[in-house]
């Protein structure tokens, strides 16, 4: 298990491996030259006493194994002095049988799917789509608020250089010279800006922020509602149109989804922009199919340019979902051949065409106005400033051998096998898109994402039956797009990983999301009605457990 250490954070937490199956145990403290102290360890598994560390007799257990030059005991704990960027130190296992409080697991997972039933059986007028979802919908937007309101600023991913893009775009509406001075602060450990993207969040967040100005609320919060206002607006989405309600059920079956609208970053704004592409798309009534499928009279041109802007969108979020823009290609072409006829699929592709064009337009606006600043020598530019400003473990420059131990592991020698294997990719990536919180550092009990895991595997394959078996050769097909757009995401993900930065953050798989939406319009009368709705609730409320009582209960508050 890793668990990445920031500076201005002193406590972590992570699971291990069942301890009765292992006699030694070794311990990596950092992952540098040079001193670390510390103040306490705690190993706890269920029916066996604590491993705990604090005094200077137990920290003696901890015997030097690899690149330790000496230890030290101090008032403030134990101090670890490393001769090498591997330090390792040893623990000889000894248990002893404890208490256990298996039962207070068990009566957690019991009260949840309890309630699920209750819910389910008790409210038979709310068993629709059309009126449970905006509930659900409410519930979340209540704990996104919470939790935007109360947790200490940066305390989630990489908050800090989210605000200090937004605070560019407070006073600017050009992008950055990137050698700018005043935008130095933007720069992450990596030597890389959100503002050297070609993201526009930033940009609309900067807006609204101002707009907030007469309210007189802090600055982090200020920054932050940006996300909790989109997410409030989908609920409008939801409230005002029932045929939205089932396709929005997808982003209320994972906390991870929710707490990205609870602090300021790029991938909230990133979900709402292609939620709202794929209720154009399958939504028979949608502005979009009117405007596809009309065969005469007048069109408005402020439609078109409206659908061209919301389409030109797509090009202007995170690169991860330029796999979403795969499925949603892939999903006209199969619309083509099989929802129009012969004579409407001309008139249909040309359509599409001119809303993709004006979407090209604007993409191709944003990238004009960058180069009009920092001149057609911007790559250039972004190398040079990403030596100068990365530190040393993640600079270009350093040495591989001295560079961070989780970037470029194929270089290392690796293998692909070693990083799904040992290092549990896909298992990480699970829990992390699951409610993972703080830098991955909080995080749940084994029992709720194995519980997670169950409910999903057992919804997907509802789903993935229904279309297969009931779906014919059209649904077989919208499938396999599915599938294979979602494989695509996944494996460059992990190509990544290996390659370049080994990451196992959830979120960069969420461009999944609104493609399960459109699986979800597809085959909803296609599976056993309360079979779903069971399985969905059940996701629910287990997202509600982990963001109640993980995720707000633990994480740093203001005081």
């Amino acid at each position: 298990a890793r668990v990445r250490v920031s500076p201005d954070e002193e406590q972590y937490q992570f699971y291990l491996t069942n301890l009765r199956k292992i006699s030694r145990l070794r311990i990596d403290p950092h992952k540098y030259k040079g001193e670390v102290v510390i103040k306490k360890l705690r190993i706890s598994q269920d029916g066996l006493l604590p491993l705990q560390f604090t005094t200077k007799e137990e920290f003696d257990q901890l015997q030097p194994l690899f690149d330790i030059d000496r230890q030290q005991w101090g008032d403030d704990g134990l101090h670890v002095f490393s001769t090498g960027n591997d330090p390792q130190l040893e623990l000889m296992v000894n248990l002893h049988d404890g208490p256990s409080c298996i039962w207070v697991v068990f009566t957690r997972v019991v009260a949840i799917f309890s309630l699920v039933f209750l819910f389910f059986f008790c409210t038979k007028k709310m068993r629709n789509e059309e009126y449970f979802v905006p509930l659900f919908f409410a519930v979340a937007l209540a704990l996104i608020v919470v939790m935007a309101s109360i947790t200490l600023e940066n305390v989630h991913p990489d908050e800090y250089v989210h605000l200090e893009a937004v605070k560019y775009y407070r006073s600017n509406f050009m992008p950055p010279d990137v050698t700018d001075p005043a935008i130095r602060s933007t720069y992450s450990v990596y030597g890389v800006s959100r503002l050297n993207s070609y993201e526009v969040d930033y940009f609309f967040n900067g807006i609204v922020a101002n707009l907030l100005v007469p309210f007189h609320l802090t600055e982090t919060l200020t920054l932050r509602l940006f996300n909790v206002f989109l997410f409030v607006s989908l609920l409008f989405y939801v409230l005002a149109n029932s045929k939205v309600r089932m396709i929005a059920a997808p982003l209320l079956i994972s906390p991870q989804v929710w707490y990205l609208f609870s602090y300021c970053n790029s991938d909230a704004f990133a979900i709402v922009v292609s939620f709202l592409v794929v209720c154009q798309v399958v939504l028979p009534g949608s502005m979009m199919n009117k405007y596809l499928l009309q065969s005469v009279g007048e069109t408005n041109p402020l439609v078109v340019l409206l659908l061209g802007c919301l389409f030109g969108l797509l090009f202007l979020l995170k690169k991860n979902y330029l796999f979403f823009m795969l499925f949603v290609g892939g999903y006209f072409l199969w619309k083509f051949f099989f929802e129009l006829y012969p004579e409407q699929r001309k008139r249909y592709a040309q359509k599409v065409l001119l809303i993709v064009c004006i979407g090209l337009s604007l993409f191709s606006l944003r990238i004009g106005a960058d180069y009009v600043v920092n001149g057609f020598n911007r790559a250039e530019k972004i190398a040079h400033i990403q030596l100068e400003t990365a530190d040393k473990l993640h600079n270009p420059s350093t040495p591989l051998a001295e560079k961070a131990s989780f970037l470029y592991r194929k270089a290392r020698g690796d293998s692909l096998e070693k990083i799904i294997r040992v290092d549990r990719w896909f298992e990480q990536s699970f829990r992390s898109a699951f409610g993972q919180y703080v830098y991955f550092t909080v995080m749940a009990v084994d029992s709720y994402y194995n519980s997670v895991r169950y409910v999903g595997v057992a919804l997907f394959v509802l789903m993935g039956a229904a279309l297969v078996f009931r779906g014919g050769l059209s649904g077989n097909v919208l499938f396999m797009l599915f599938v294979s757009c979602s494989t695509a995401l996944i494996g460059a993900s992990i190509y990544l990983s290996w390659t370049v930065d080994f990451q196992t953050q959830g979120r960069y798989l969420f461009p999944v999301i609104p493609m399960f939406s459109v699986l979800l319009f597809h085959v909803r009368q296609l599976m056993n009605g309360i079979l779903y709705k069971l399985l969905f609730t059940s996701l629910f409320v287990l997202s509600v457990y982990s963001f109640v009582f993980v995720g707000i209960l633990q994480l740093p508050k203001i005081v």
